[in-house]
């Protein structure tokens, strides 16, 4: 369960900043001209005339740590946390024990670079010296720049705080994080666009201010102990995504494909990991999920349900099987539901996960692959029929003509009954 805040490393937040209509005073009339010219350049790369004016401002690093504390308190109060944390224990990818809150601003704090906040429609870039902004720019704030100008563009034209707030999205993490792509995808592919043509004209130049930046900011890496399913969301919607809009332009030879996005957009993570699956206007299964015996009323409570998504899907996979063979196994994704419960007594977790898929073969790949997974998840359990268990928790996995219904209960052999 992604909390989506949208910032450059690049990022777009919602926020509570003030806007401001005219240019900050740090900003010089030299300067001025020279974030123009870098306005004209993004609104020629990315073919969207900008409808209005755009605020910018230079927060500091500390005055950028002071938002992120104030996003994130509002963001991930006591029930979100709750519920998040469900989440991510349940299909193995954090320790209960973790601090969400405190690893998330760690990592925002050090990696974002800007933000475009769609409340306020103002623009923030970070000065890596942390000083006043000159009559010019250093490269790596350019990129950042028109990463977030491109955003402003968005919002001017497409409405990003309608798109990335509707009921269908926040009820859906999966098609959540495969509309945050198009956004992010859409604001890299023009950055990356930008970069090239600079590193065109003076290559070595171009590199040793990024690698110089970069070392300053302390970004080019994420900071050590970030949980894997944390650096993967962060990532995918700026790398999968521009692999996605780039599809999309090169089906057109334009961006007109891009922009019809924003209002067709993909609905799942597997159109963001499978472009031509969209461009087909292939849809993902809607999965609904009986009441479980395993799991009655009388004694467990259900926590969070939702959409695992071919993202997850390969990340849960990911934690026993490794990258390449979980990519290929859940391949095929066709739709999904899962539920988390919680005993009323005990506090102990189980789930449910309902699968179906594109077709019986990619099925049968997955079940194959799953086997395996089982028996690396318990390698002290026994195998009983469709079911690996140990003393305090039974995995269980079972496919028919509908697709493939996977349990996780601590109740032993009333899993496998």
């Amino acid at each position: 369960m992604r909390i989506v805040m949208l910032f450059c490393l690049c990022l777009v937040v919602m926020g509570t900043t003030t806007a401001q209509e005219a240019p900050p005073a740090s900003i010089s009339p030299a300067l001025q001209t020279y974030l123009e010219t870098l306005e004209e350049i993004t609104v020629g790369i990315r073919g969207l005339a900008a409808l209005e004016p755009v605020a910018l401002e230079f927060p500091t690093r500390d005055e950028l740590l002071d938002y992120l504390t104030q996003q994130l308190d509002e963001a991930l109060d006591e029930e979100t946390v709750t519920q998040a944390m469900a989440f991510y224990t349940a299909f193995d990818f954090l320790p209960a024990d973790l601090d969400l809150r405190a690893t998330y601003l760690e990592l925002y704090g050090q990696q974002v670079a800007g933000f475009y906040d769609t409340e306020t429609r103002q623009m923030n870039v970070i000065l890596i010296s942390g000083e006043s902004p000159g009559d010019t720019l250093p490269l790596l704030e350019q990129i950042t720049f028109v990463h977030e100008y491109v955003h402003a563009l968005q919002d001017q034209h497409f409405g990003l705080e309608a798109y990335l707030e509707s009921g269908e999205v926040l009820e859906n993490d999966d098609r959540a994080l495969a509309m945050l792509a198009l956004v992010e995808g859409d604001a890299t592919l023009v950055m990356n666009t930008y970069t090239l043509r600079v590193a065109e004209e003076n290559p070595t130049g171009a590199l040793l201010q990024l690698l110089l930046g970069g070392l300053q900011a302390g970004n080019l890496t994420l900071p050590p102990g970030i949980p894997p399913i944390i650096a993967a969301e962060l990532l995918f919607p700026y790398e999968a995504g521009q692999v996605f809009v780039e599809a999309l332009f090169l089906a057109e030879g334009d961006w007109s494909r891009v922009d019809a996005a924003y209002a067709d957009p993909p609905q799942s993570t597997e159109h963001i990991l499978h472009p031509q699956k969209y461009l087909d206007g292939e849809m993902p299964v809607a999965v609904t999920l009986a009441d479980n015996p395993l799991f009655p009323a009388s004694t467990w409570s259900e926590v969070r349900q939702g959409v695992l998504g071919e993202f997850y899907l390969r990340q849960y996979l990911d934690t026993q099987l490794g990258a390449q063979q979980a990519n290929q196994a859940a391949a095929g994704w066709g739709g999904d539901r899962y539920r988390v419960y919680r005993h009323q007594e005990t506090g102990a977790q189980g789930w449910e996960l309902r699968l179906v898929w594109d077709s019986p073969a990619e099925q049968t790949e997955f079940m194959a692959a799953y086997g395996e997974f089982m028996a690396l998840r318990f390698p002290d359990g026994r195998t009983v029929g469709d079911c690996r268990e140990r003393d305090q928790a039974t995995l269980c996995a079972t496919a028919d003509a509908d697709g493939v219904l996977l349990t996780l209960t601590p109740a032993g052999g009333v899993a496998r009954r």
